[in-house]
């Protein structure tokens, strides 16, 4: 064999063995591709909006009771896989798609009932739903943290599941002189206050206030607190106002009258220091 047959038969052999040496990177590097998958989505909190139900109860009034929080959502995601993407929300956090869209960008409404919400310190309430994006060799979660630090749901007490109206219309009460002068003794009873009309208000909802003689108002401590200095509030003991209920106002520790004064109450909303009520003067004699 000739020297340039030798380099003709060698050169050809190389060329037949480049093709098949390359053949599995080109392999490797579309199988990277096609698994990757890039998810993020944008929560939009301040157009959160509260889900209420009413409901007409028997002594006419109407209860609005929050059912959970709406708020919208926007994903995009990038993967070249498309035609085997999936993607969808798993509202709580169970391991389970709750909602699907399996678009690469849109914007979906999800309502999150209000028993996943979570206290977290006072007034804060918190809770995360999760983004979850697939192709066949891929995975990508991203967790959405959705809570009442928005303008939306500023005014809302998340805790309480019976809404207020602002104008508290619905609400009337009387105050009446409890029985007996009072004298220098602390913790005697001054006033009975019944809720002539409205719902039920949990204690923990609301706040009681006295001012004896036109002095300035002392806050009482309610039913499940520990009697203070300024007056107190006792009732049944279930643990709220009810409609028809009287309850009684009486001196703390220290005594706001030693005789016979006159006596003005408030209540308001602990969530957003509102008035729902304020009485004329009643004479405590």
């Amino acid at each position: 064999m000739t020297k340039r047959v030798l380099f003709v038969s060698v050169l050809l052999l190389l060329v037949g063995l480049t093709g098949c040496i390359g053949e599995p990177e080109s392999t490797s590097s579309s199988q990277i591709n096609s698994a990757m998958i890039n998810l993020e989505i944008i929560n939009d909190c301040q157009n959160a909006d509260v889900n209420i139900q009413s409901t007409t109860l028997a002594n006419g009034s109407i209860q609005d009771t929050i059912i959970g929080i709406n708020v919208t959502v926007y994903h995009a995601i990038y993967t070249p896989d498309v035609s085997g993407l999936a993607f969808g929300y798993d509202l709580d956090l169970d391991g389970n798609i709750d909602f699907f869209d399996n678009s690469t960008k849109g914007i979906n409404n999800l309502s999150i009932p209000i028993s996943d919400f979570e206290t977290m310190d006072g007034d804060f309430f918190l809770t995360s739903i999760a983004g979850v994006a697939t192709v066949s060799n891929a995975l990508s979660t991203q967790l959405v943290h959705l809570s009442n630090d928005c303008e939306s749901l500023s005014d809302v007490n998340l805790a309480q599941l019976t809404l207020i109206y602002d104008d508290y219309s619905m609400y009337s009460f009387s105050v009446t002189d409890a029985a007996g002068t009072p004298g220098t003794d602390a913790s005697e009873a001054l006033v009975y206050v019944a809720m002539d009309n409205g719902d039920d208000l949990s204690w923990a909802s609301v706040i009681v206030q006295v001012a004896a003689d036109g002095g300035v108002y002392n806050t009482c401590t309610n039913p499940n607190e520990a009697v203070d200095t300024g007056c107190a509030v006792s009732d049944n003991d279930d643990g709220s106002w009810g409609f028809g209920e009287e309850v009684t106002i009486s001196e703390g520790t220290d005594s706001l009258c030693d005789g016979a004064c006159s006596v003005q109450v408030k209540v308001l909303d602990r969530s957003s220091n509102k008035l729902i009520y304020e009485s004329t003067v009643t004479n405590v004699l």
